[in-house]
């Protein structure tokens, strides 16, 4: 069994009581996820520690939403040569809301899926930094939270 014990960033002298899975994965990326799943799926019970991102960066910040601004300039780039396929354009405009707003949006809906397979499979997703302590405990770090009042 692999323990996790954590430590809030803000009282790292006040220890949590441990708790035992029987897989322990550092990273939440695709790898990570999948085996994830396919393990508590067969009935173990696994966690995921990630610092920040459900589904690790690619889904969040990297390749996907990249991809999805490039395919946004190609079809700008197509209909801006439009007429050199015989396609009269008028009033042609990018608004950048919108691709940002569909970009959001699909990052949103990959982050829905994660979760749900993550509630599906049992899975559990922990954010904050992860450590080996020992060759069988991990310790987490959890991000601060703050506490001040909205302005």
């Amino acid at each position: 069994m692999k323990t996790v014990r954590s430590t809030s960033s803000a009282q790292l002298d006040e220890k949590t009581q441990p708790e035992e899975f029987d897989l322990v994965i550092l990273g939440g990326g695709t790898g990570s996820t999948i085996a994830a799943w396919t393990f508590a799926g067969q009935g173990k019970r696994v966690a995921v520690i990630d610092r920040k991102y459900i589904g690790g960066s690619c889904p969040n910040i990297a390749c996907l939403p990249s991809k999805n601004i490039i395919h946004s300039a190609k079809v700008a780039s197509y209909f801006r040569r439009s007429e050199d396929f015989g396609i009269a354009r008028d009033g042609f405009a990018v608004h950048m809301s919108g691709v940002r707003d569909r970009k959001r949006k699909m990052v949103s809906d990959l982050n829905d899926v994660y979760l749900e397979n993550y509630k599906k499979t049992g899975a559990e997703l922990i954010f904050g930094s992860g450590r080996f302590i020992d060759s069988k405990t991990v310790e987490v770090a959890f991000p601060a939270v703050s506490c001040a009042a909205p302005t």
